[in-house]
This record gives structure tokens, sequence and C-alpha cells, in this order.
């Protein structure tokens, strides 16, 4: 057993003697950097902050202290909370021996079991103090962020997130220690991390506490999805190149073979009238029913093939999806606007348009709603888009199985870094909002 015993005074030439009879070797603080054991007979005053430091470093050696050690008030203050037990003499702690043996046996066994997990598990893991200092850092941590373990430890964890978020995370540590509500604490969410290039990338964070003696700290499970974002985007922009086609398709296919229809009909219906004019009024209705449809498939191909929104063109093309939801769920749909709309983003524009196109056939498909108020407001910070029906809110049965349509705005949300939030309450109607910071748009 390795034990490390500090006596500056010289008051413990007993205790060695009788530990070397034991077969237990006794060394300097200069011989041993990982002791089993560390035992205080004496310090002196100018060494007590060193000493410290040296408790401080070993927190998995088993730590002892003889009483006199912790008499005055300036040893006790800066040792006491450092020291695991004390012993009144050299006999005592001889006789004590077998069981701090025991005691570091099973606290070494447990370390190895976490180190075991916190090295090895596929997830990055960092530990943080109340202060949001830095205690502990995986092997995986290392790997997502480019830093090595040594080189945070200490840090505040600030270092790990773009700026934005560093400043929202100091406040919220402040204002839970302060008032105990809990924001992100046993949910998980996705975030933006800040690799050691500067590189900002998505991550998912868990965040939960525990105390260490009274001390509360934080356990940050972390996980790179930058892959996932991009398998997201070219999925979304198959989706797109896909719905361009299909609304082609009924644009350019069906819909001029539907006009060319309404024509011959037309034509039919009129020559019939001189030889039989009941059935050219049959023939008249039946084109007027073709006509309509082509209505419909050239209504239907505008609201996939892509609009033109860059700059102003997100206002028309909202008023435009208002007006034609009117037409053809027969439903109040009122587009309203505030402050001025300008995006320079294409795939912000893209994006927030699919995301009101989603939630508005929602309201109808899903939600049975007679009325839905499209809202794009912009201030200096933000762009919020709103959608709120008066249907009949989430039912129970489509938050079990609701389908790709919520997933899907939940992953455009997140390609344009926006905050998708859905308020439903059954009954009541639903409410989707999509927030964009300035940077985004």
């Amino acid at each position: 057993m390795k034990i490390l015993v500090i006596d500056d005074l010289g008051v413990g030439k007993d205790l060695v003697r009788k530990l070397e009879e034991l077969h237990l070797v006794s060394f300097s603080i200069e011989d041993v950097e990982k002791p089993e054991m560390l035992v205080l007979l004496s310090v002196a005053d100018q060494n007590v902050k060193t000493v410290g430091k040296v408790l401080e470093q070993r927190v998995d050696s088993v730590r002892l202290a003889n009483h006199s050690v912790l008499d005055s008030a300036k040893h006790n203050k800066v040792l006491s909370s450092q020291i695991d037990d004390i012993f009144y003499n050299t006999d005592e702690l001889i006789n004590r021996l077998p069981f701090i043996q025991r005691r570091q046996s099973i606290r070494e066994s447990r370390r190895r079991q976490f180190a075991a997990v916190f090295e090895s598990t596929v997830e990055g893991i960092v530990i943080i103090d109340a202060r949001g200092v830095i205690k502990l850092f995986n092997n995986a941590a290392e790997k997502i962020f480019g830093y090595a373990s040594s080189e945070v430890i200490g840090l505040n964890v600030s270092v790990l997130m773009p700026l934005n978020y560093a400043v929202q995370h100091d406040r919220y540590l402040f204002n839970y220690l302060s008032t105990g509500r809990k924001k992100i604490i046993g949910i998980g969410r996705e975030v933006s991390g800040k690799r050691k290039t500067g590189e900002i990338f998505p991550l998912d964070l868990a965040v939960s506490e525990f105390l260490i003696e009274g001390n509360i700290q934080f356990v940050g499970i972390v996980r790179d999805v930058s892959e996932r974002r991009k398998l997201e985007l070219e999925i979304l922009r198959i989706s797109e190149q896909e719905r361009r086609r299909v609304g082609q398709d009924l644009h350019d296919g069906l819909g001029q073979m539907l006009t060319g229809i309404s024509l011959i009909g037309r034509s039919l219906a009129v020559r019939l009238e001189k030889i039989d004019p009941e059935t050219a009024e049959e023939m008249h209705e039946l084109t007027d029913l073709v006509r309509e449809s082509d209505r419909m498939a050239r209504n239907i191909a505008r609201g996939l093939v892509q609009v033109e929104l860059e700059g102003d063109g997100m206002s028309a093309a909202l008023r435009t999806l208002c007006s034609n939801a009117e037409k053809m769920f027969s439903i109040e749909c009122t587009y309203r606007e505030f402050g001025t709309v300008f995006l320079r983003d294409s795939s912000a524009a893209s994006n927030l348009y699919r995301i009101a196109q989603e939630s508005l056939s929602n309201a109808v498909k899903h939600g049975r709603a007679s009325s839905v108020i499209v809202t794009l407001q912009s201030t200096e910070d933000t762009l919020v888009l709103s959608i709120e029906d008066n249907g009949v809110g989430f039912p129970d049965e489509l938050k079990k199985e609701r389908g790709m349509g919520v997933d899907i705005m939940g992953y455009r949300a997140r390609i344009i870094n926006a905050r998708l939030e859905i308020e439903a309450e059954k009954g009541k109607g639903t409410i989707v909002r999509c927030t964009l910071s300035s940077n985004s748009f």
C-alpha cells in the first residue's frame, strides 16, 4: 500500500518506523504521485496552502489527519474540507489500517468502474461545477470539440459554446441557483457547440445534476449531430426536388390535358345543341367540371412548385397561400404582417414557407379548423412566423400517430437555426410559432 506521510515538524518518526515494520512503505511528496493513503502528521504554517493543493489533487486517496493538525484555525479552514477522517494517536491509526485499506479498495473499485464507463462511452461527457468550471472531460468530448481534457479542465464551459449560448448559459446558471427553476435540466434538446477550430456545429445536449459533499455539480451528455443534420438537409432537398417535379407534371401534363378535354367538350356541346339540346346541356355541365378540375390541379401545382421568396417575396407568397387555402378548403384564412419583412437567405425563406404550408394543411385536415390566422412579425432581432387556428387542437390519436409532418417542420426549423414551438390544447385550437434570430435571415 502506498502511503504518503506529510510531517513538516518531524513528529511522526514512530509511525514511519511502525509502517516499515508492517512492510507498508512511507514516501515523501516528491516520490509518490498517486498514493493510496495520505496521512497528515504535522503541517508548518508556511506550507498550509501547498498541502491544501496536494490534498485537492489527490481526491482518489484516503486522506487522514492527526487531530492536532486541525487545531489551528488557519489549518482547519484550509484543510478540513479535504480530510476524510482524523486519528488521535499512532496506535489508533495502525489498528484502523485494515479498515482503511478496505475503504480504499472499495473506493478504487468504484473509481475504476466510473472511469471505464466515463472514458468508453460514445457520447461526450462534460462535468462542471456551480460556477460553470469544467471538472471532467471524457475521450468522446475530446473528439467532439477538438480539445484535450488538459486544455479545458479548469476553464468555464462557455469555451465550448458560441457567444450567444455562452451568455444564456451564464444567465441560466445564475437564475437556477438563485430561484431553483429548471429549464433544461432533465430535458434533452439541440443546441450549438463550438470546436477548438472555431467551427460552430449542432449537438444534442442532456443535462442532469448531482451533489458532492453538498456542492452542486452538473453533467452534460453531448452528441455531435452534424452528420444527421446533413442527412436531414439532403432528405429535404430531395423532397423539394420531388415536390417541384410533381408540381411541374401537374401543371404541364395533367393541366394541359384537362384544358384540351375542356375545349373538346365545349365544341361537342355546341354541336349537340341543334341535335339534342338535353344532351348538350349535360355536356356543358361536364365541360364545366373538367374546367374546375383543371383550375384545382393548377392551384395544387402552384403550391408544390417553389415560389420566389427572397427579398419581400415572402409576404406575397404567404398572402397567396392564404388566398388559395380559402378557395381550396372553404375556410377563412387571414394573413397579417408587422414590421418590414425582408429575407436575404433563400433557404430560410423556403423552409419558413413550407412550415406555414404544412401548418395550414394540418389545421384543416387534423384540426378541422374553420379559421386560420397566419402572422409574420419582424423586429430588429427576430422574425416570427405564427399560424393560429380555431380547430380541435391535437387529439390524442394524432399525438400517437401524427405522421411525418410535424417532424419535418422540426427538421426545417433546426436547419435554419430557428426555434419551433407548438401550443395545442384539445378543443382550443393550435398555435405553431417559428422564431428566427436576426443572424439567420
